[in-house]
């Protein structure tokens, strides 16, 4: 009996390190969570390119950001916050993104951020209020750029111009 209760006592602190390990976030508010961010922006995923989740910026709040962004591709419910939810990871999707960016230049996201579709963003997006543009979505197009995006930088500027217009009217 002896034997069993110092086994138990023996393999306890790595249990107890597993459960300290678990993710919790802090409740805060929107302004909050962009003050801690390096970035905010709606973004198109566009690809998943070495570790990297690739997105086609459409309006960004934080960061004077260019048409593109990548941020690590990594699933939040692992356990330590970092990361996307799953469900937001699939190429298509049009996110509401905050990010911060580590010492090694990575941008990345957690799950304790406000990081969601697009489509279920209204709240957060009255808070942020209106974004703008990246700085080179307004450039004239090569022939070499794809019918694609061309598609989704017009679809971005009549989007953002569209809220703009119901924000003043409202």
């Amino acid at each position: 009996m002896k034997a069993l209760r110092l086994v138990f006592l023996a393999f306890l602190p790595f249990t107890v390190v597993e459960v300290g390990s678990a993710c919790s976030c802090a409740p805060s508010s929107v302004q909050e969570r962009m003050r801690l961010s390096e970035i905010v922006f709606r973004g198109e995923l566009v690809a998943h390119r070495s570790g990297s989740a690739v997105f086609h910026v459409r309006e960004y709040w934080k960061g004077n950001l260019e048409n593109s962004v990548e941020l690590e591709w990594r699933r939040g419910d692992r356990g330590d916050c970092n990361g996307f939810w799953p469900e937001d990871l699939k190429v298509g999707n049009d996110l509401l993104v905050f990010a911060t960016r580590s010492r090694d230049g990575i941008y990345r996201t957690s799950i304790c951020l406000p990081t969601t579709p697009f489509v279920s963003a209204n709240k957060i997006l009255q808070e942020l209020g209106p974004g703008e543009i990246p700085g080179n979505a307004n450039r004239e197009l090569s022939a070499g750029d794809s019918a694609y995006l061309k598609l989704t930088r017009y679809r971005a500027r009549a989007d953002t111009a569209w809220r703009r217009w119901l924000r003043r009217i409202s």
